[in-house]
């Protein structure tokens, strides 16, 4: 089976702070990955470290089938597709969002590069694909924070990513609009030539069934990973939260950590 991502014994320090500390970690073509972690634990920082933005202090790392320090990073970054804040930032709010969905196919923040019809027609295309035909033509300040996340999920995937990263792609929603980015990631995962997911958050209940595994990450370190359906449980989130927890079922797959009253 490819292996889309190793790890070996990789730590990250900055600025002298120990930010990750001896990770190994295995992601497999067809898995899709939940990393779970409270604020401060790293989750950020991994992500980071996976598109090269971050450079590993110690150990090895593979993404893609490139080694980092021996092969081509630009070319690595191009087959990666990423949703998060730290992207959204660095978007110019008077683009259309068709032209921010075209900026995806160039890996940048902005259109430096000359475009013509054709290319404006595709990232419609993609946009409306993933239900955002109603965005088209307005700017990229005009939209809702549901709405730029949609926008993002379309950059991402236009040039169909073999790793997508989702970096608290929730943060800032509502529970509907929460709902409808879930959803969506659903249907990614069931693409013809869907990308590997990782789906980063803080909240078990967007842990939904398509995120078949999971990795708990605590003050820079792995705590527990595999299988979502062996590692969410009540006896692993003890060892992992700061105290005890009661873990309700949602039905369909999902379910929701709360902080177990004491007596």
């Amino acid at each position: 089976m490819k292996q889309i991502i190793t790890l070996e014994n990789v730590s990250l320090t900055k600025q002298g702070k120990n930010i990750l500390k001896n990770l190994n970690w295995q992601v497999q073509k067809g898995e899709n990955w939940a990393i779970l972690g409270l604020n401060g634990s790293g989750k950020s920082s991994l992500l980071r470290l996976l598109m090269a933005e971050y450079w590993k202090t110690e150990g090895k790392v593979t993404v893609l089938g490139t080694e980092f320090g021996a092969g081509g990073i630009p070319q690595l970054r191009s087959r990666i597709g990423v949703v998060g804040s730290f992207i959204a930032e660095r978007l110019p709010s008077r683009l259309l969002a068709e032209e921010i969905v075209l900026t995806g196919k160039y890996k940048s923040s902005m259109l430096y590069r000359q475009y013509g019809r054709t290319e404006l027609e595709e990232a419609r295309e993609m946009l409306a694909s993933v239900g955002g035909q109603e965005l088209i033509g307005r700017t990229y300040a005009s939209l809702s924070q549901g709405e730029k996340q949609l926008l993002l999920i379309a950059r991402s995937l236009m040039e169909e990513p073999e790793l997508l990263i989702l970096d608290e792609a929730s943060s800032g929603l509502d529970l509907f609009a929460r709902e409808r980015l879930l959803d969506q990631i659903e249907s990614i995962a069931r693409l013809k030539k869907a990308p590997t997911i990782l789906y980063v958050t803080h909240h078990a209940e967007e842990i939904t069934p398509v995120m078949d595994h999971l990795l708990l990450l605590k003050e820079g370190e792995i705590t527990a990973q595999g299988p979502t359906e062996t590692v969410l449980t009540k006896e692993t989130l003890d060892l992992f939260y700061p105290q005890p927890v009661r873990l309700i079922d949602l039905g369909s797959g999902r379910f929701f950590v709360q902080r177990e009253e004491r007596d």
